[in-house]
Protein backbone atom coordinates (compact mmCIF):
# COMPACT_ATOMS: atom_id res chain seq x y z
CA UNK A 1 0.00 0.00 0.00
CA UNK A 2 2.78 1.89 -0.93
CA UNK A 3 2.25 5.47 -1.95
CA UNK A 4 4.54 6.44 -4.60
CA UNK A 5 6.33 10.17 -5.56
CA UNK A 6 4.57 12.42 -7.75
CA UNK A 7 5.27 15.62 -8.69
CA UNK A 8 4.99 17.77 -11.85
CA UNK A 9 7.42 19.92 -14.08
CA UNK A 10 10.62 19.59 -11.32
CA UNK A 11 14.01 21.15 -12.62
CA UNK A 12 17.31 20.78 -11.25
CA UNK A 13 18.10 22.14 -7.40
CA UNK A 14 22.27 22.30 -6.62
CA UNK A 15 24.05 22.94 -3.63
CA UNK A 16 24.50 26.22 -4.89
CA UNK A 17 21.34 27.66 -5.82
CA UNK A 18 19.23 25.93 -2.68
CA UNK A 19 19.56 29.17 -0.07
CA UNK A 20 18.01 31.17 -3.24
CA UNK A 21 14.92 28.82 -4.20
CA UNK A 22 13.94 25.34 -3.03
CA UNK A 23 14.63 24.30 -6.62
CA UNK A 24 12.45 22.13 -8.53
CA UNK A 25 12.57 19.72 -5.73
CA UNK A 26 9.62 21.33 -6.77
CA UNK A 27 9.13 23.47 -9.89
CA UNK A 28 5.33 23.07 -10.02
CA UNK A 29 5.18 22.06 -6.57
CA UNK A 30 6.51 25.44 -5.37
CA UNK A 31 3.93 27.10 -7.39
CA UNK A 32 1.64 29.04 -5.14
CA UNK A 33 -1.25 27.12 -4.02
CA UNK A 34 -4.54 28.13 -5.76
CA UNK A 35 -6.67 30.47 -3.31
CA UNK A 36 -9.70 31.15 -3.12
CA UNK A 37 -12.01 34.53 -3.69
CA UNK A 38 -14.96 35.51 -2.68
CA UNK A 39 -17.67 38.07 -2.16
CA UNK A 40 -15.91 39.12 1.38
CA UNK A 41 -11.98 38.88 0.36
CA UNK A 42 -9.11 35.87 0.75
CA UNK A 43 -9.65 32.63 2.44
CA UNK A 44 -7.07 30.46 2.83
CA UNK A 45 -6.92 27.68 0.84
CA UNK A 46 -6.55 25.92 4.63
CA UNK A 47 -10.13 26.98 5.72
CA UNK A 48 -11.84 26.32 2.11
CA UNK A 49 -13.25 22.92 1.80
CA UNK A 50 -12.64 21.57 -1.85
CA UNK A 51 -14.97 22.08 -4.32
CA UNK A 52 -16.96 19.45 -6.67
CA UNK A 53 -15.52 18.96 -9.71
CA UNK A 54 -16.46 17.59 -13.11
CA UNK A 55 -14.45 14.95 -14.56
CA UNK A 56 -12.64 14.71 -11.70
CA UNK A 57 -10.61 12.13 -12.68
CA UNK A 58 -8.98 14.16 -15.62
CA UNK A 59 -8.05 16.83 -13.19
CA UNK A 60 -4.24 17.06 -11.86
CA UNK A 61 -3.04 14.71 -9.73
CA UNK A 62 0.13 14.22 -8.39
CA UNK A 63 -0.02 10.70 -6.56
CA UNK A 64 -1.80 7.55 -6.24
CA UNK A 65 -2.01 4.64 -4.44
CA UNK A 66 -3.27 1.22 -3.83
CA UNK A 67 -4.83 0.01 -0.83
CA UNK A 68 -5.63 -3.68 -2.05
CA UNK A 69 -9.81 -2.56 -2.09
CA UNK A 70 -9.86 0.79 -3.44
CA UNK A 71 -7.54 3.03 -5.72
CA UNK A 72 -6.87 6.82 -4.26
CA UNK A 73 -5.30 9.86 -5.83
CA UNK A 74 -4.67 12.82 -5.00
CA UNK A 75 -3.42 16.52 -6.73
CA UNK A 76 -4.80 20.17 -6.99
CA UNK A 77 -6.76 22.02 -5.40
CA UNK A 78 -7.48 19.44 -2.51
CA UNK A 79 -8.99 16.95 -5.15
CA UNK A 80 -8.93 13.48 -3.55
CA UNK A 81 -10.84 10.74 -5.95
CA UNK A 82 -11.44 7.30 -5.09
CA UNK A 83 -12.45 4.22 -7.35
CA UNK A 84 -13.20 0.79 -6.46
CA UNK A 85 -13.34 -0.63 -9.79
CA UNK A 86 -9.86 -1.03 -11.23
CA UNK A 87 -9.91 3.02 -12.74
CA UNK A 88 -13.11 2.39 -14.61
CA UNK A 89 -15.23 5.30 -12.32
CA UNK A 90 -14.41 7.49 -9.59
CA UNK A 91 -15.86 9.42 -7.22
CA UNK A 92 -15.06 12.44 -5.21
CA UNK A 93 -14.08 12.68 -1.41
CA UNK A 94 -14.80 15.80 0.77
CA UNK A 95 -11.92 17.27 1.86
CA UNK A 96 -11.79 20.48 4.56
CA UNK A 97 -9.25 21.88 2.35
CA UNK A 98 -8.45 23.35 -1.13
CA UNK A 99 -4.27 22.73 -1.39
CA UNK A 100 -2.37 21.27 -3.69
CA UNK A 101 -1.74 17.61 -2.18
CA UNK A 102 2.00 16.33 -3.18
CA UNK A 103 1.76 12.62 -1.09
CA UNK A 104 -1.22 9.90 -0.24
CA UNK A 105 -0.37 7.15 2.02
CA UNK A 106 -2.49 4.24 3.43
CA UNK A 107 -1.37 1.81 6.02
CA UNK A 108 -4.18 -0.51 5.55
CA UNK A 109 -7.49 -0.37 3.51
CA UNK A 110 -9.20 2.06 5.71
CA UNK A 111 -6.13 4.41 7.27
CA UNK A 112 -4.56 7.00 5.18
CA UNK A 113 -2.87 10.19 5.36
CA UNK A 114 -2.82 12.77 2.29
CA UNK A 115 -0.31 15.58 2.36
CA UNK A 116 0.60 18.77 0.99
CA UNK A 117 0.89 22.82 0.84
CA UNK A 118 0.20 24.95 3.53
CA UNK A 119 2.13 22.40 5.84
CA UNK A 120 -1.22 20.23 5.61
CA UNK A 121 -1.63 16.46 6.73
CA UNK A 122 -4.99 15.49 6.23
CA UNK A 123 -6.43 12.05 7.78
CA UNK A 124 -9.28 8.78 6.48
CA UNK A 125 -10.52 6.32 8.62
CA UNK A 126 -13.14 5.61 6.09
CA UNK A 127 -11.00 4.55 3.15
CA UNK A 128 -10.58 7.63 1.75
CA UNK A 129 -13.57 8.96 1.07
CA UNK A 130 -13.75 11.82 4.03
CA UNK A 131 -11.11 13.26 5.42
CA UNK A 132 -10.59 15.74 8.40
CA UNK A 133 -7.14 17.80 9.06
CA UNK A 134 -4.63 16.99 11.54
CA UNK A 135 -2.01 19.83 11.19
CA UNK A 136 -1.11 22.86 9.19
CA UNK A 137 1.52 25.78 8.58
CA UNK A 138 -0.24 27.82 10.85
CA UNK A 139 0.37 24.99 13.83
CA UNK A 140 4.07 24.37 12.32
CA UNK A 141 5.89 27.01 13.21
CA UNK A 142 4.46 27.01 16.74
CA UNK A 143 5.04 23.46 17.32
CA UNK A 144 8.91 23.67 16.01
CA UNK A 145 9.50 26.58 18.24
CA UNK A 146 8.66 25.02 21.24
CA UNK A 147 9.64 22.06 20.56
CA UNK A 148 12.99 23.41 20.53
CA UNK A 149 12.43 26.48 23.34
CA UNK A 150 10.51 24.14 25.57
CA UNK A 151 12.75 21.54 26.04
CA UNK A 152 10.83 18.87 24.74
CA UNK A 153 14.19 17.94 22.25
CA UNK A 154 16.26 16.56 25.10
CA UNK A 155 19.54 18.62 23.72
CA UNK A 156 21.49 21.16 25.59
CA UNK A 157 19.70 24.74 25.27
CA UNK A 158 22.66 25.64 23.19
CA UNK A 159 22.43 22.97 21.06
CA UNK A 160 18.59 23.37 20.93
CA UNK A 161 18.87 27.17 19.97
CA UNK A 162 21.50 26.27 17.17
CA UNK A 163 18.57 23.68 15.68
CA UNK A 164 16.25 25.90 15.50
CA UNK A 165 18.13 28.98 14.42
CA UNK A 166 19.28 26.85 11.34
CA UNK A 167 15.50 26.25 10.51
CA UNK A 168 14.31 29.48 10.72
CA UNK A 169 16.99 30.64 9.12
CA UNK A 170 17.08 28.36 6.26
CA UNK A 171 13.20 28.46 5.78
CA UNK A 172 10.24 29.52 8.67
CA UNK A 173 7.70 26.54 9.20
CA UNK A 174 4.18 28.10 8.36
CA UNK A 175 1.58 28.37 5.74
CA UNK A 176 4.57 28.50 2.91
CA UNK A 177 6.00 25.30 3.26
CA UNK A 178 4.70 21.81 2.32
CA UNK A 179 5.26 18.19 2.85
CA UNK A 180 6.62 15.81 -0.18
CA UNK A 181 5.91 12.79 1.64
CA UNK A 182 4.37 10.63 4.07
CA UNK A 183 4.41 7.17 5.73
CA UNK A 184 2.41 5.21 8.22
CA UNK A 185 3.51 1.64 9.68
CA UNK A 186 1.09 -0.90 9.76
CA UNK A 187 -0.69 -0.33 13.23
CA UNK A 188 -1.28 3.16 11.80
CA UNK A 189 -0.11 4.93 14.84
CA UNK A 190 3.89 5.77 13.94
CA UNK A 191 4.24 7.74 11.04
CA UNK A 192 6.62 10.48 9.13
CA UNK A 193 6.20 13.45 6.99
CA UNK A 194 9.26 15.14 5.51
CA UNK A 195 9.28 17.98 3.11
CA UNK A 196 11.60 20.64 1.81
CA UNK A 197 14.87 22.49 3.94
CA UNK A 198 15.12 19.25 6.16
CA UNK A 199 11.44 19.06 7.25
CA UNK A 200 10.68 16.36 9.09
CA UNK A 201 7.54 15.46 11.73
CA UNK A 202 6.72 12.66 13.65
CA UNK A 203 3.67 11.01 15.50
CA UNK A 204 3.11 8.23 17.59
CA UNK A 205 -0.27 8.22 17.88
CA UNK A 206 -2.45 8.33 14.48
CA UNK A 207 -1.20 12.30 13.64
CA UNK A 208 -3.32 13.33 16.30
CA UNK A 209 -0.29 15.10 17.48
CA UNK A 210 2.99 15.78 15.64
CA UNK A 211 6.79 17.20 16.80
CA UNK A 212 9.91 17.77 14.73
CA UNK A 213 12.64 14.64 14.06
CA UNK A 214 15.50 16.77 12.78
CA UNK A 215 17.48 15.67 15.75
CA UNK A 216 16.69 11.97 14.55
CA UNK A 217 18.31 12.31 10.73
CA UNK A 218 21.81 12.79 9.65
CA UNK A 219 20.60 16.23 7.91
CA UNK A 220 22.68 19.10 9.30
CA UNK A 221 22.93 21.33 6.70
CA UNK A 222 18.57 20.76 5.94
CA UNK A 223 18.95 19.09 2.81
CA UNK A 224 15.59 19.23 0.75
CA UNK A 225 13.45 15.60 1.87
CA UNK A 226 11.28 14.29 -0.83
CA UNK A 227 10.06 11.22 -0.42
CA UNK A 228 9.62 8.76 2.40
CA UNK A 229 8.78 5.18 1.80
CA UNK A 230 9.27 1.52 3.16
CA UNK A 231 10.72 -1.14 1.50
CA UNK A 232 11.45 -4.74 2.01
CA UNK A 233 10.57 -4.12 5.53
CA UNK A 234 13.15 -1.02 6.18
CA UNK A 235 11.81 3.23 5.99
CA UNK A 236 13.70 5.39 3.78
CA UNK A 237 14.14 8.96 2.85
CA UNK A 238 15.18 10.00 -0.83
CA UNK A 239 16.40 13.52 -1.00
CA UNK A 240 19.29 15.93 -2.16
CA UNK A 241 22.83 15.31 -2.78
CA UNK A 242 21.89 11.73 -3.97
CA UNK A 243 21.11 11.63 0.20
CA UNK A 244 19.10 8.03 1.27
CA UNK A 245 18.55 7.92 4.65
CA UNK A 246 17.43 4.79 7.03
CA UNK A 247 15.31 4.23 9.64
CA UNK A 248 18.20 1.95 12.17
CA UNK A 249 16.58 -0.66 13.86
CA UNK A 250 16.00 -0.08 17.63
CA UNK A 251 17.30 3.89 17.47
CA UNK A 252 14.86 5.40 16.23
CA UNK A 253 17.52 6.88 13.59
CA UNK A 254 18.04 8.08 10.48
CA UNK A 255 21.40 7.37 9.31
CA UNK A 256 23.00 8.93 5.49
CA UNK A 257 23.47 6.61 2.96
CA UNK A 258 25.48 7.60 0.09
CA UNK A 259 24.89 6.97 -4.04
CA UNK A 260 27.50 8.29 -5.25
CA UNK A 261 25.07 11.01 -7.19
CA UNK A 262 25.42 14.58 -6.43
CA UNK A 263 22.10 15.19 -8.21
CA UNK A 264 18.39 14.85 -6.07
CA UNK A 265 16.93 12.00 -5.83
CA UNK A 266 13.06 12.01 -5.65
CA UNK A 267 11.57 8.16 -4.72
CA UNK A 268 12.32 5.19 -4.16
CA UNK A 269 10.24 1.55 -4.79
CA UNK A 270 11.81 -1.82 -4.56
CA UNK A 271 11.51 -5.44 -2.95
CA UNK A 272 12.82 -7.45 -0.36
CA UNK A 273 15.93 -8.74 -3.06
CA UNK A 274 16.31 -4.71 -4.47
CA UNK A 275 15.67 -1.61 -3.98
CA UNK A 276 15.58 1.40 -6.40
CA UNK A 277 16.20 5.72 -5.79
CA UNK A 278 15.27 7.57 -9.04
CA UNK A 279 16.04 11.10 -9.93
CA UNK A 280 16.94 14.14 -11.91
CA UNK A 281 18.00 13.46 -15.82
CA UNK A 282 17.00 9.68 -15.60
CA UNK A 283 19.09 9.03 -13.12
CA UNK A 284 18.52 5.51 -11.44
CA UNK A 285 20.39 4.02 -8.50
CA UNK A 286 19.92 0.22 -7.82
CA UNK A 287 21.12 -1.31 -4.27
CA UNK A 288 20.57 -5.22 -3.01
CA UNK A 289 21.78 -4.84 0.17
CA UNK A 290 19.38 -2.18 1.98
CA UNK A 291 20.92 0.75 0.79
CA UNK A 292 24.78 -0.15 1.44
CA UNK A 293 26.03 -0.36 -1.79
CA UNK A 294 24.85 1.15 -5.02
CA UNK A 295 25.33 0.99 -8.61
CA UNK A 296 23.71 3.04 -11.50
CA UNK A 297 21.48 0.97 -13.44
CA UNK A 298 21.23 1.82 -17.51
CA UNK A 299 18.11 3.17 -19.11
CA UNK A 300 16.68 4.85 -21.75
CA UNK A 301 15.20 7.83 -19.23
CA UNK A 302 15.91 11.31 -20.94
CA UNK A 303 14.46 13.39 -18.05
CA UNK A 304 13.66 13.16 -14.30
CA UNK A 305 12.26 10.25 -13.25
CA UNK A 306 9.34 10.88 -11.16
CA UNK A 307 7.35 7.93 -9.43
CA UNK A 308 7.96 3.87 -9.68
CA UNK A 309 6.45 0.43 -8.43
CA UNK A 310 7.42 -2.47 -7.14
CA UNK A 311 5.00 -5.56 -8.95
CA UNK A 312 4.59 -9.01 -8.53
CA UNK A 313 6.84 -11.67 -10.37
CA UNK A 314 9.95 -9.23 -9.36
CA UNK A 315 8.71 -6.56 -11.91
CA UNK A 316 9.53 -3.45 -11.45
CA UNK A 317 8.08 0.26 -13.23
CA UNK A 318 9.54 3.31 -13.12
CA UNK A 319 7.63 6.77 -14.84
CA UNK A 320 9.37 9.99 -16.00
CA UNK A 321 7.86 13.22 -16.20
CA UNK A 322 7.95 13.63 -19.87
CA UNK A 323 5.73 10.73 -20.09
CA UNK A 324 8.23 7.62 -20.62
CA UNK A 325 7.15 4.79 -18.73
CA UNK A 326 9.52 1.77 -18.63
CA UNK A 327 9.07 -2.21 -16.52
CA UNK A 328 12.06 -4.22 -15.37
CA UNK A 329 11.73 -7.88 -14.77
CA UNK A 330 14.79 -8.54 -13.14
CA UNK A 331 14.07 -6.67 -9.94
CA UNK A 332 15.49 -3.28 -11.32
CA UNK A 333 18.98 -4.67 -12.91
CA UNK A 334 17.38 -3.44 -16.67
CA UNK A 335 14.87 -1.82 -18.07
CA UNK A 336 12.22 -1.88 -21.44
CA UNK A 337 10.46 0.68 -22.33
CA UNK A 338 6.39 1.04 -22.90
CA UNK A 339 4.49 3.06 -25.32
CA UNK A 340 1.94 5.13 -22.98
CA UNK A 341 -0.78 6.92 -25.53
CA UNK A 342 -1.72 9.82 -25.46
CA UNK A 343 1.65 11.18 -23.85
CA UNK A 344 1.05 12.87 -20.53
CA UNK A 345 3.34 14.86 -18.07
CA UNK A 346 3.38 11.93 -15.26
CA UNK A 347 4.03 12.32 -11.46
CA UNK A 348 2.74 8.60 -10.07
CA UNK A 349 1.70 4.89 -11.18
CA UNK A 350 0.33 1.94 -9.08
CA UNK A 351 -0.16 -1.73 -10.13
CA UNK A 352 -3.52 -2.75 -10.51
CA UNK A 353 -4.98 -6.35 -10.64
CA UNK A 354 -3.21 -8.73 -13.56
CA UNK A 355 -0.97 -6.57 -15.97
CA UNK A 356 -2.16 -3.32 -15.58
CA UNK A 357 -0.98 -0.05 -14.39
CA UNK A 358 -2.73 2.99 -13.29
CA UNK A 359 -0.85 6.21 -13.94
CA UNK A 360 -1.65 9.74 -12.80
CA UNK A 361 -0.41 13.19 -13.97
CA UNK A 362 -1.42 16.76 -15.53
CA UNK A 363 -4.17 15.02 -17.61
CA UNK A 364 -5.64 13.19 -14.60
CA UNK A 365 -5.90 9.18 -14.46
CA UNK A 366 -4.44 6.71 -17.38
CA UNK A 367 -4.20 3.11 -17.57
CA UNK A 368 -1.50 1.06 -19.25
CA UNK A 369 -1.75 -2.63 -19.93
CA UNK A 370 1.45 -4.51 -20.27
CA UNK A 371 2.96 -8.02 -20.98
Amino acid sequence: MRAMRSAFARSAVTSTDRKLIPGALLALVLALSSVAVTANGFVDPLDQPARSVLQAAHKPLRDIVNTGKRLIAVGDNGLIIFSDDQAATWRQAQVPVSVDFNAVYFSDAQHGWAVGHGAAILHSSDGGETWTKQLDGRQLEAMVVDYFKGGQSGLEPARADSYLSAILAMSRPGPGQFFMGVWFDASGRNGYAVGPFGLIVGSHDGGKTWQPCNTRIDNDDLLHLTAIDEVGGRLFITGERGHVWVLEPGTGRFSARQTGYEGTLFGLTGDQGALLAYGLRGHVFRSTDQGQHWASVTNDFNNLVVAGAALSGQKMVLVSQSAQVAMSRDQGATFTPLDIQPPSLLSGVVGMSGDQLALVGLNGVTTLNFK
